[in-house]
């Protein structure tokens, strides 16, 4: 028997909300970033609008003093106010590419593993963070390579501070970054995110977006990619684990599954003490001794006319006592605050699991509800799902619950 006429409406209803709708914005947003973009696009085309629509893309404020006897120097950029419009194209460019993302390939895997509701947010959220995370270390090595960093040993992190300027790949990498960090705000509404997932989202986003803002604003360029590089491959190691770890859920006979996963997950532990330890020297390094030697007494902003143009660039130097002290005690802290909670994730995992090990020496009897219990754990659909959590954010959250 057909189903009625009422029934198909109803379902065509839920397929295609009406137009200017708030479901119809979130069913839709990917393709109306798109557009903005286009129109952005062509409106470079036109000589007219080519010098308005080029500031959303193109880096700005060229500090380059052009040679016509020496053509191989790099162009050298510095920040402003045009840097604002750059923000605002490549946000839009990042939720689409989020998107897409999303909708080609996470949301084709998703459907293969069977995964509860809590477990599928936390694979989307490794999912799109990986993706990131992989294409900004390839990006930094690309810079290290191309701009020589350790060519001359640690001493390029601090020479010749402040720097007259960056490279527009240098520039466009700070532009990207925060673009990216600043379109999971918008995205927390746009994926529907669970409310219970927004405040540890909304801290380590902030937390991003604020350190590496700060970074762009003082100048601290080189050293800030390093470290960026140093933590987002800590992170690589940890949603890789992490995404190995939902895929050996699914998988429950797999031996390999389950083996490439504890693997994973054992290489993070010591990749993430080694990491911290090496972040900690570098700054260290870098803010006491190496910036030590061109240090100032106060923060200066010295302006620089340049011979092909009327515009007049200020360079700011940032490299006073406080500043560096601060710099380096808000990098310690960071640090210190990181470690405890991976201290505190694995001593929450092994009292958990001790609790476990406990309850089936003393009642070898397992009542059929608590079987039933295991085996949804085993099968991913387990209501802890503390051993996913992010480390970085899972610990204060789970003690916040505690003491309410």
């Amino acid at each position: 028997m057909p189903p009625p006429a009422a029934a198909l409406k109803k379902k065509a209803a839920s397929k295609n909300p009406p137009i200017f709708s708030q479901e119809y914005f979130i069913q839709n947003h990917g393709d109306i970033a798109c557009i903005v973009v286009m129109i952005l696009t062509v409106g470079t085309i036109f000589n007219s609008t080519s010098s308005y629509c080029g500031a959303f893309f193109g880096p700005r404020h060229n500090v380059t003093n052009f040679d016509p006897y020496n053509t191989s120097s790099p162009q050298l950029f510095n920040y402003g106010l045009k840097d604002l419009a750059m923000l605002f194209s490549y946000t839009l460019i990042c939720i689409i590419g989020h998107a897409i993302w999303q909708e080609y390939a996470l949301d084709k895997l998703h459907k293969k593993l069977h995964l509860s509701k809590s477990k599928n947010a936390k694979f989307f959220e490794s999912g799109q963070l990986i993706f990131f995370y992989v294409l900004s270390v390839v990006w930094a090595f690309k810079l290290f390579i191309d701009e020589n960093y350790f060519q001359s040993g640690l001493e390029y992190l601090w020479r010749d501070y402040p720097y007259a300027g960056m490279t527009a790949w240098t520039k466009l990498f700070f532009i990207i970054q925060i673009s990216y960090w600043l379109h999971n705000y918008p995205e927390l509404y746009l994926q529907k995110v669970r409310k219970e997932d927004i405040p540890t989202r909304i801290i380590y986003t902030s937390l991003y977006l604020i350190t590496i803002v700060y970074a762009y604003v003082t100048r601290f360029w080189r050293i800030s990619i390093v470290l960026l590089t140093v933590h987002y491959l800590i992170e690589i190691f940890y949603h890789s684990s992490r995404l190995a770890h939902f895929y050996s859920i699914t998988k429950t006979n797999s031996k390999t599954a389950k083996s490439t996963s504890t693997y994973l997950f054992k290489l993070w532990n010591y990749v993430f003490i080694f990491a911290r330890l090496a972040s900690i020297v570098l700054a260290w390094l870098t803010f006491w001794f190496g910036l030590k030697s061109s240090s100032i007494d106060k923060i200066t902003f010295t302006p620089i006319s340049l011979t092909d143009s009327d515009e007049s660039i200020l360079i700011a130097n940032f490299n006073t006592p406080i500043v560096r002290l601060f710099t380096l005690v808000a990098i310690g802290a960071l640090q210190f605050w990181l470690v405890w909670n991976f201290i505190q994730f694995h001593m929450r995992r092994r009292r958990e699991q001790r609790i476990v090990r406990s309850t089936a020496i003393t009642s070898p009897k397992v009542s059929n509800k608590l079987k039933q219990k295991q085996q949804d754990s085993s099968n991913g659909k387990s209501e802890n799902d503390d051993a996913d959590e992010h480390p970085v954010v899972a610990a204060n959250v789970h003690s916040n619950k505690k003491s309410n």
